[in-house]
């Protein structure tokens, strides 16, 4: 007779396969576009700090902020993804993760929610999409009306970015010329 209870077997777990598929992404905005991170990539959300702008890094990365005595590298997710420039606002959040054992800060235009998303929810990556979108895309969440895009955070840092390491970025000398005087010297 206790042979005949069987809510231990792992067979029986299929109905509930649900629960395991089931996955929480942050949600934030940019621009009139909705995106979310896995929840497990990141490690919190804090408001705009002072940041120290650096001379010669590239255009997407705003500076570095001190968070609790840890230097970490700012990117502005909208110049990384080629968005236009919009003044940051109280509804302004870093997002900070951590990616391939480096902690990077994601400024975004708002943090919305947290959503807990159904495999079946999710789309692949439609291949209309061209290839460097693609590469950091991880699917397409139907929420009611609306697609989240979810990104795929360790691809969109990779291993290879060496200027998101602090290290690397700190160092560098301060360049004494204007960085408006090639555009002006033809006028």
């Amino acid at each position: 007779m206790s042979g005949t209870q069987s809510s231990h077997n792992p067979s029986d777990r299929e109905p509930r396969r649900e629960d395991q598929s089931i996955r929480q992404l942050v949600g934030f905005r940019l621009d009139d576009a909705d995106y979310a991170i896995a929840i497990t990539k990141i490690r919190e959300i804090i408001l705009m700090k002072p940041i120290t702008r650096l001379p010669q890094v590239p255009p997407s990365i705003e500076g570095l902020i001190n968070l609790r005595g840890t230097v970490i590298p700012l990117v502005n997710l909208r110049k990384r993804f080629g968005l236009p420039a919009r003044p940051f606002d109280d509804e302004t959040r870093t997002i900070v993760v951590t990616v391939h054992d480096k902690t990077i800060g994601c400024i975004v235009d708002e943090v919305t929610q947290v959503v807990r998303v159904a495999s079946d929810q999710i789309q692949p990556v439609p291949l209309a999409m061209t290839a460097v979108s693609r590469r950091y895309v991880a699917g397409l969440a139907r929420l009611e009306d609306r697609l989240v895009i979810i990104l795929d955070i360790d691809k969109l840092f990779g291993q290879d970015e060496a200027d998101l390491d602090p290290a690397a970025i700190a160092p560098h000398p301060v360049a004494t010329s204007s960085p408006s005087s090639p555009s002006e010297s033809g006028a």
